[in-house]
């Protein structure tokens, strides 16, 4: 189906993929904002483009090609707080895009396909072009937007509210915590997005999963990461892949589980997703790993625990100690420290199973064997 400027209709699919395209003389970038009902970047690592190709999910990704970029879209697991896409082109360097021969843009979805092609001679002295939206309303829609904008890739990030990096604004450098030692997040912002745990591994410099790690006897490792909660109310439980315990991030127990990568093909490892909004709710969050399928053989694992929150610097939790044959490790404790804070402290420990650190750590709970 072609689309024309102003047109709105409804995708069919919750996987897409978006190709932008621009031919004629210069160089251009290709972004994609997720922003919240504000139209703002809420989150910052929701803007995808070359210098950002996947969101913490890797729920968008980017890819470049000739004159061109591709973003693959899994809707259905964007966070709640991203309530708009925002597809954009932009200039780099001199020039306007009434200097272009044609902007195509094409949205597959399913058997699908919708289509757009503007010329240079639908704009003039702009830099940039918002090419189309896509929203959520009933499902996901689509709005060709087609509309020039006056400032380049710089301005776009300051108009959707994000922050540009530069030489004098770094990124702040991350935290490394040694055992026993406690650091507070940032105190979040009157939106605080999603706190992101993540569970990755590290060969060498190859950057891989905590899913498909090889013992020195070769017998495959299937690590799961997972956490018990309780909540200031006096509620506990688990969120874990073992027993389908996945939670959910927009109500109880406001903590999700990604999925339960078992093939080692995503490198953007697991990730348990807290809802920032929400943390005045918690009491405490323990985040813990254990080998589901496998020999211990922590070394070769070299495991890394990244704690993630929005004006923060990431908190990083090392799974360094290796001689043990115990297959559960408890990694870091969450608490909260004044009701909108929470502290993170490094504890890797090791346990046999879920009974004994549960028992270590008082929470509680009552456990039955499960299975995937």
């Amino acid at each position: 189906m072609e689309m024309v400027r102003g047109f709105r209709g409804k995708i069919p699919a919750d996987i897409i993929a978006v190709d932008m395209n621009i031919s004629g003389d210069g160089v251009y970038d290709f972004s994609c904002f997720g922003v919240d009902s504000d139209e703002k970047l809420s989150d910052d690592r929701y803007m995808i483009f070359y210098n950002q190709t996947e969101s913490p999910g890797r729920e968008i990704t980017y890819t470049s090609s000739d004159n061109g970029a591709s973003f693959s879209v899994d809707l259905a697991s964007l966070p709640a707080s991203v309530a708009k896409l925002v597809f954009t082109a932009s200039i780099d360097g001199d020039g306007t895009m009434s200097q272009i021969a044609a902007h195509t843009l094409r949205i597959t979805a399913g058997s699908e396909e919708l289509a757009m092609t503007l010329s240079g001679s639908d704009f003039q002295d702009e830099r940039a072009i918002i090419s189309m939206e896509i929203y959520r309303k009933d499902g996901w829609r689509v709005n060709a937007v087609a509309s020039g904008f006056n400032g380049g890739l710089s301005e776009l990030l300051r108009h959707y509210g994000g922050e540009e990096m530069t030489d004098m604004n770094p990124k702040p450098a991350p935290v490394i915590l040694e055992k026993h030692q406690k650091v507070s997040l940032v105190k979040p912002s009157d939106k605080p997005g999603e706190i992101i745990i993540n569970l990755n591994w590290n060969r060498g410099s190859e950057r891989k999963r905590l899913l498909s790690v090889f013992s020195k006897k070769d017998g495959a490792i299937d690590l799961d990461l997972g956490c018990l909660y309780e909540m200031k109310d006096g509620r506990k439980g688990s969120v874990q892949a073992l027993g389908g315990n996945f939670g959910n991030l927009e109500a109880f127990p406001y903590i999700s589980l990604d999925a339960d990568d078992r093939t080692g093909d995503t490198a953007g490892g697991e990730n348990l997703r807290v809802n920032g909004a929400e943390i005045s709710r918690f009491r405490r969050i323990l985040v813990y790993t254990f080998i589901y399928a496998g020999l211990a053989n922590w070394q070769d694992a070299d495991g890394v625990a990244t704690v993630k929150c929005p004006g923060s610097p990431d908190i990083v939790v090392r799974l360094d100690e290796y001689n043990t044959a115990e297959s559960m490790c408890a990694i870091a404790m969450l608490e909260n420290e004044d009701g909108n804070t929470f502290s993170v402290e490094k504890l890797i420990r090791f346990f046999k199973g879920h009974s004994e650190m549960d028992e270590a750590y008082s929470w509680g709970l009552r456990w039955v064997k499960g299975r995937k």
